[in-house]
């Protein structure tokens, strides 16, 4: 059965006093010098830790504790319509480029000073080629899983049993958009959070949201990283 919306707010407390802890450990363990972090490994530590919590978090406090299946978060078999996401990726994107684009215009903010504001991974790019392999991977495919169960497969479900689907899908985006607290990218992260609800909705399934940020993702921060990277 569909995940309520009590559920869906229970697991997104947990999650947020999951990465709360974890993070507060590691910088008990750095601020004092106990551990010898640069940026770059505290950026690689905390990326990893964080999304292990939360993975953690949703697991035993969204699954196991209400007893849910996959089918329940929207893990369904692959259909032929998801060859509908060859198009429906690069446009996505390219829509939220634009709006992102369109909103730094409005608001006169210049795009290179917002890139380097909002811009942490860059610094990834000091990390060994292997390293920073992992960092690609956590985000590119932990992340979007463990956001997709939460926002399309837990808020989006919990919301839409409560309100009209046009609703819900604005107000999951805006919640979306919200808790990556990175401001200046509210808007491209609001259009995203829509377009990954209405994937949702479209497939019927899980997976096709999961592939759309896996693919943001992905690409977000491999240019981050090629743009970070000196030359030689």
């Amino acid at each position: 059965m569909p995940v309520t919306l009590g559920q869906a707010a229970w697991a997104l407390m947990f999650v947020a006093i999951y990465i709360a802890l974890v993070v507060g450990v590691i910088l008990a363990l750095g601020l004092p010098g106990i551990i010898d972090f640069t940026l770059e490994s505290l950026l690689l530590v905390l990326l990893t830790t964080i999304t292990a919590a939360a993975i953690l978090a949703l697991y035993v406090h969204l699954y196991r504790r209400n007893n849910l299946t996959p089918a329940d978060l929207g893990f369904r078999r692959f259909t032929p319509r998801l060859f509908h996401l060859l198009w429906q990726i690069p446009a996505a994107i390219i829509v939220c480029a634009i709006m992102q684009g369109l909103s730094l215009a409005l608001t006169g903010i210049d795009a290179t000073t917002a890139e380097a504001a909002d811009d942490p991974l860059a610094d990834l790019a000091g990390l060994p080629a292997s390293l920073a392999v992992i960092a690609v991977l956590v985000i590119a495919v932990l992340t979007p899983v463990w956001e997709e169960v939460l926002f399309r497969g837990a808020f989006l479900d919990g919301l839409s049993r409560r309100l009209r689907p046009s609703v819900a899908i604005i107000l999951s985006a805006a919640l979306f958009a919200a808790v990556h607290i990175v401001p200046l990218s509210f808007p491209y992260l609001f259009t995203f959070g829509i377009a990954l609800a209405l994937l949702r909705r479209f497939h019927q399934n899980l997976w096709a949201p999961i592939l759309l940020h896996a693919t943001n993702n992905a690409l977000v921060v491999l240019l981050a990283l090629l743009i970070a990277r000196p030359a030689g």
